[in-house]
């Protein structure tokens, strides 16, 4: 029987999360919320509401499509919610390990490699067509922008977003809350609450 998710959110992000449950053979689309969603409206048997009645469908799962890693964070506690009212979404061209380990309410898009005892955090956005390799650990809420590429035993920490096409290399650990500038190359670990950009990466101003 097939899962019933609804969507939090409504932007770009939300549709190719959209064509992904379409694909899917376990999950179905019930309907979408977001705040710029003035009434409920119904297309094609999709429910489309204002994200201030989320209390309403609390029978569905979700999926929070956004890309915006605190945004995130902050609907879940706003509105209060745990574990046990997500679902994540795995795009069937997506290269998985048996011993990865994927969290909750996580998502992992079109053509994205997930390689041997790796452990994606719950929240995450492993996007399109990037490399998570061997032993990788990527914590809560961090979004893995299209085409990175993480080679072996590095460590992302909580909030970070690493931008489009970044290569980080083996054993590098990157703090929580910090931005990497897409393209940059990381050979050196970098702290907390930082934006580091460029080849190799360097810190060019806090993230606070």
């Amino acid at each position: 029987m097939s899962t019933s998710v609804v969507l939090l959110g409504n932007g770009g992000h939300a549709k190719v999360i959209k064509d992904m449950i379409d694909r899917s053979n376990d999950l179905i689309l019930a309907g979408i919320l977001d705040d710029n969603i003035s009434e409920y409206t119904e297309v094609d048997h999709v429910f489309y509401d204002k994200m201030s009645n989320l209390s309403q469908y609390l029978k569905h799962k979700f999926v929070i499509a956004i890309g915006n890693n605190k945004v995130r964070l902050m609907l879940i506690d706003k509105y209060q919610l745990n574990e046990s009212h997500f679902v994540s979404v795995i795009d069937s061209s997506a290269i998985i390990s048996p011993s990865a380990h994927i969290g909750i309410g996580t998502v992992v898009m079109p053509r994205a490699v997930i390689n041997a005892n790796a452990e994606i955090g719950n929240h995450v956005i492993i996007n399109s067509g990037s490399i998570i390799e061997h032993d990788n650990i990527i914590e809560d809420f961090v979004h893995i922008s299209p085409g990175a590429v993480l080679s072996g035993t590095v460590t992302i920490k909580t909030l970070t977003h690493i931008g489009s096409n970044t290569t980080i290399i083996p054993n590098i650990v990157v703090g929580a809350s910090s931005v990497i500038g897409a393209g940059s190359v990381v050979i050196r670990d970098i702290s907390d609450e930082v934006v580091a950009v460029g080849n190799p990466a360097k810190v060019i101003k806090n993230n606070c």
